[in-house]
């Protein structure tokens, strides 16, 4: 498939240009179901409400497909909200977004209204270029704004093939992050089906849903895959398509996938709220060669650089994204944040500029010390926190998930782990603290959670 030269009209408008049946399903839940005739039906709608910014903060993912379905290209804005945003922070992005509508289920946020009622408001009118408004995915804090484009948004969407409409997607990001608005384009401008869990299903519940329903296609980040990996049911996933992205797959993770879904294409995106959809890396190894950093060289109509350790991306096509936190050249490059080591001809991702702790004096990368426990063959996941200390700086706690055919007692296996980090990791980089613990939080979009110890 290629990409498309770009979408131009409302989302609801091309789906329903697709020479699709209307029956076919293009988006299931446990529950419910939209077809392509109910997205005819929703593109045939004239309503606008002109003039109008309107923020999404909706927690079941597939009604947050409907609002989108249903909004793009009838209001000037939308602004997507991660639902388990505090209200706080939720109503200072609003006011910096120029927003004073949301549709929600919640009760603790200003300006709430359902999407049928907020239809209501509408009058007759040609379709908006509507702009996408999204946030950044920090743990911390009120997220910072990026202002995208339509185009940006849909950039990378491929071109359908003949049989697309036998893939099965699945909706594992929440729809509010740059990665899940780049599933569901994907999928429905595809003529796929998009799988949508119901919001508070536990892992085993998804994959098995997922099971129930032939699912092809997954693209989540690697701490959600090894989640997945570890729900006894992910081996009966018929998946022909693997994708990774926002934070570093290494060697590990690849491993694992490809042992147990030998037959799947194996893919790591790379993008970001900022910078939008920039590469893609499909020969299977962590990082990318170090020969497309080269000056004239183009990847799927990015160009990349490093510049004193860090990636900086220039995105394909027009420059349409916006934030006030955003670095740019003069070139149009961007300054991604993440850190670039070069070795044998490769460029392998070292972890975030912002994700260092001064250790004893010392600057640790939180990432590379993850990489190193992750190849331990008992580990299925772990994470590293920091605790404060009066003389070092911080201190490092491990917290490890074993393998969930590793016998070992914790006792033993934190002595084992130990051991394999003092082998590997120079004196700063070693925990001070290994725990063993059953499950990993993960946050909205589907990292690490940083927070906490």
């Amino acid at each position: 498939m290629r990409a498309q030269a770009g979408v131009t009209a409302p989302l609801a408008q091309a789906i329903a240009a697709l020479d699709l049946p209307d029956d076919h399903v293009l988006i299931r839940s446990p529950e419910r179901e939209v077809s392509a005739g109910d997205v005819r039906l929703i593109a045939q709608m004239g309503v606008v409400l002109a003039g109008m910014g309107v923020a999404l903060c909706i927690a079941e993912p597939f009604e947050m497909l409907r609002a989108l379905l249903s909004l793009d290209g009838r209001v000037a804005a939308l602004l997507l909200l991660a639902p388990d945003l505090p209200a706080e922070a939720a109503q200072t992005v609003m006011r910096e977004a120029g927003v004073e509508r949301v549709v929600t289920e919640r009760t603790d946020l200003p300006g709430a209204v359902t999407l049928d009622a907020l239809l209501a408001e509408g009058g007759e009118g040609a379709p908006l270029a509507t702009q996408w408004l999204l946030t950044t995915s920090g743990t911390t804090g009120v997220p910072k704004l990026v202002r995208h484009e339509r185009d940006t948004i849909f950039r990378a969407v491929k071109t359908p093939r003949a049989a697309a409409g036998a893939d099965r997607w699945a909706m594992l990001y929440d729809p509010s992050r740059f990665a899940g608005t780049q599933v569901m384009a994907q999928a429905l401008l595809g003529g796929a089906c998009l799988l949508t869990p119901r919001s508070g299903m536990t892992t085993g519940e998804t994959v098995d849903w997922l099971v129930e329903q032939g699912c092809t296609h997954v693209s989540a980040t690697p701490s959600l895959w090894r989640r997945l990996l570890m729900a006894p049911g992910s081996m009966r996933l018929p998946l022909r398509q693997i994708t990774l992205g926002g934070e570093i797959a290494d060697d590990a993770i690849l491993g694992a996938l490809r042992a147990r879904f030998p037959k799947a294409r194996v893919t790591h995106i790379y993008a970001s709220t900022e910078a939008g959809t920039g590469f893609a890396v499909r020969d299977g190894k962590a990082g990318f060669p170090a020969d497309w950093l080269a000056e004239n060289a183009e990847i799927d109509g990015a160009r990349l650089s490093v510049r004193d350790g860090l990636l900086w991306l220039r995105p394909a096509g027009e420059a349409s994204s916006t934030a006030a936190h955003i670095v740019r050249d003069d070139g149009g490059f961007i300054r991604t944040g993440d850190r670039i080591a070069i070795e044998d001809g490769r460029a392998r991702f070292a972890g975030r500029e912002d994700a260092t702790l001064n250790v004893g004096g010392i600057k640790v990368q939180v990432e590379a010390v993850e990489e190193i426990v992750h190849a331990h063959p008992a580990v299925a996941q772990c994470r590293i926190t920091a605790k404060p200390s009066a003389m070092m700086g911080s201190l490092l706690t491990l917290s490890v998930v074993p393998r969930a055919e590793v016998v070992t007692d914790p006792a033993t296996l934190r002595q084992e782990i130990a051991l394999w980090c003092k082998s590997r990791l120079p004196p700063p980089a070693r925990p001070a603290t290994i725990r063993i613990v059953q499950e990993l939080p993960l946050s909205i979009a589907g990292k690490t959670e940083r927070t906490g110890a």
